[in-house]
């Protein structure tokens, strides 16, 4: 059975001035490593080559994305900024967390209290913590209480693909997606039976084992795959001790497509262990679970109708420990459920989606809260010749405050062969986090009746694609109205923003080499009231950037990735200077037999010392080596 599916963008009816500091980013630019410049040079080169061969040959470089839409759509006809990360360089660079992915990415910064485990927040366009949303296969999970993903805890050894959409996309997701929507996708099984072991171990007393088995048996489909991370950790704080880590994960998916037309999909994903961390001079330990499960039907209606019905949850839990790893009787357990009802229709060079949500989120911990949303959405993509338009809306209704109406409209136009232009402009919301509605727990006064968040962006950008390379730049303005500020002894809706970016990304393959490079020249600035009105945000860098180099060989591979950023404040009065930093990692992998593979890494190679949140530190030079075993 077939499926048809296409992917459109949403876009927001606002008038501005996208006022970049177009001075500051051509200053900034000389001084980007050298080898970002030859890439565009070989990048030039090869489109040449390309062009001379064929103007209508394949994009072999552009992939499937589907965050952007709900529904699959080409990198290159995409009409937002999007990202992916694929299973083949995944298993290139062998991760041991999902930061290690994202770090660098356009757009993104990362924050992390410490080494393997530790709190870590995704800031994606200069927006809060809070605007970066996390899907696991179409499931959202976060924090109620802090309004954040524990990103730390994914088990990136079970993920197979990671799509990074930038700027707001709350007209498909909701809250908590005003910077953008970073989604993982688990494995799925398919018509080779396969079972995979893999064994690894290296510095830090790190060590880890993760199996997997899938297939189909007919129509049925099916995944199964368990594994553990063990380390000592390293010393978060000058003063004190390694910092251990477990994670224990377990992930299984079937599937089942009956003869009309109809399907029906299980995922089960649970990840639970223990992260050491220094609280107020105290030792203490997150003893915690994350879980997500779905049950997904899905029929096509007729050859232009699909319909889909997914039943889903969501949980975010932790118990805080003793040295002695006895229970404090602090805990966080946050649990989200929800029923999505999502139906595709296509018609000639139209593409519509039209549904509903009921999300209820509750929260135990040293105080308790639930609330329910309901919500609708449409999309609509055409298609005119040349041109594309995408329009988006949703209302998402909460059982503590107004309707929140969130939308957009964007604007695409292809050049030739190869160039696509797009234009958007859009709007997104975040809804409050339980811990602000209830800060009066904490001694705290509310200002105001706390509301959401908001957000509007503008984005202008141009791509191009050929059959072994493309470029895309993008710029942006964000504006941030309503954030919610913790000032002692008040919290309320006072605070504004806004982040001016100019995004780069560009990749090449030639012969048995393949290159990547993406930059990020970004300037953020507090427009509250008051002494920090101008300053920069806090732990947001004004330059990124990301350089990966592959050499592909018959048996095996070499490679490189060079991750930096630029110097960044610690804290809202721009105080507390972090200083940039530059890092690079190695690897090899090598075919030892028929079924039998080695992989070496070299994390952060230069041993440098670097944060990216005052006081604590990350990792030194880390090796690490391991070797699986295919049975199929």
């Amino acid at each position: 059975m077939v499926r048809r599916q296409c992917s459109w963008r949403m876009m927001n009816d606002r008038a501005g001035v996208l006022d970049l500091y177009i001075e500051d980013i051509m200053n900034t630019t000389i001084s980007l490593p050298k080898t970002f410049i030859a890439l565009g040079l070989l990048a030039h080169q090869s489109s040449s080559i390309a062009q001379s061969d064929s103007s209508t040959e394949l994009n072999t470089l552009s992939q499937l994305v589907v965050t952007a839409t709900t529904t699959e759509q080409t990198t290159a006809k995409s009409l937002t900024s999007v990202t992916v990360i694929d299973k083949k360089t995944l298993q290139a660079q062998q991760p041991q967390e999902l930061s290690e992915v994202l770090a660098g990415q356009p757009g993104i910064d990362i924050v992390s209290n410490g080494g393997y485990g530790k709190s870590t927040s995704v800031l994606t366009r200069g927006a809060n913590s809070t605007g970066t949303k996390l899907l696991i296969d179409g499931v959202p999970i976060q924090s109620h209480s802090l309004g954040t993903p524990s990103w730390q805890y994914i088990p990136i050894s079970q993920v197979e693909r990671v799509e990074i959409v930038r700027g707001p996309k709350s007209s498909l997701y909701g809250s908590s997606a005003s910077g953008g929507v970073i989604q993982v996708f688990l494995p799925e099984g398919n018509a080779e039976t396969a079972a995979d072991v893999s064994v690894g171990a290296g510095s830090f007393g790190t060590r880890q084992v993760d199996t997997s088995v899938s297939g189909q048996e007919g129509s049925a489909s099916y995944v199964i795959s368990a594994g553990t991370f063990r380390t000592d950790g390293t010393p978060v704080k000058s003063e004190n001790k390694s910092m251990p880590y477990t994670n224990d994960h377990f992930m299984a998916r079937f599937g089942y497509e009956f003869d009309n037309d109809a399907y029906i999909k299980m995922l089960v994903m649970r990840a639970a262990g223990e992260s050491d961390y220094e609280s107020y001079g105290n030792l203490r330990s997150n003893d915690y679970m994350n879980q997500v499960m779905a049950l997904t039907a899905g029929i096509d209606v007729s050859e232009s109708w699909q319909s889909e019905l997914q039943l889903r949850e969501a949980r975010d839990e932790y118990d805080v420990l003793d040295s002695d790893g006895n229970a404090t009787g602090t805990f966080y357990n946050s649990r989200s459920q929800a029923l999505r009802w999502s139906n595709t229709v296509w018609l000639d060079n139209h593409e519509f989606v039209v549904g509903a949500e009921r999300i209820e989120d509750d929260f135990e911990g040293s105080y308790s809260k639930d609330r329910q949303s309901n919500s609708i959405f449409a999309q609509s993509l055409s298609q005119f010749g040349q041109a594309s338009v995408q329009l988006n809306v949703r209302a998402d209704h909460y059982s503590e405050y107004d309707t929140q109406t969130t939308g957009g409209v964007a604007l695409g136009y292809q050049l030739e062969d190869h160039y696509t232009l797009r234009l958007s402009g859009r709007s997104s919301f975040t809804a409050p986090t339980f811990n602000s509605m209830n800060a009066e727990n904490w001694g705290y006064t509310l200002t105001n009746e706390i509301r959401p968040e908001t957000s509007q962006t503008i984005e202008a950008g141009i791509r191009a694609d050929f059959a072994n390379m493309y470029w895309d730049a993008a710029i942006y303005q964000a504006d941030y109205q309503d954030l919610i500020s913790w000032t002692y002894p008040t919290v309320g809706n006072i605070d504004a923003a806004r982040a001016q970016g100019l995004e780069l990304s560009s990749g090449v393959t030639v012969e048995q080499w393949s290159l990547a490079a993406s930059a990020t020249f970004m300037e953020t600035e507090n427009r509250s009231s008051g002494s920090e009105y101008g300053k920069q945000l806090a732990r947001r860098a004004k330059q990124s950037a990301r350089i990966e180099l592959d050499r592909h060989f018959e048996k095996g591979l070499l490679g490189a990735t060079l991750v930096g950023y630029g110097q960044r404040y610690d804290d809202a009065a721009n105080s507390t200077v972090l200083p940039g930093f530059g890092l690079l990692h190695l690897r090899a992998q090598y075919d030892l037999a028929e079924h039998w593979k080695a992989s070496v890494q070299v994390k952060n190679a230069l041993d440098k010392s670097y944060q990216t949140a005052d006081g604590y530190r990350n990792p030194g030079r880390g090796i690490f080596l391991s070797v699986q075993y295919s049975a199929f």
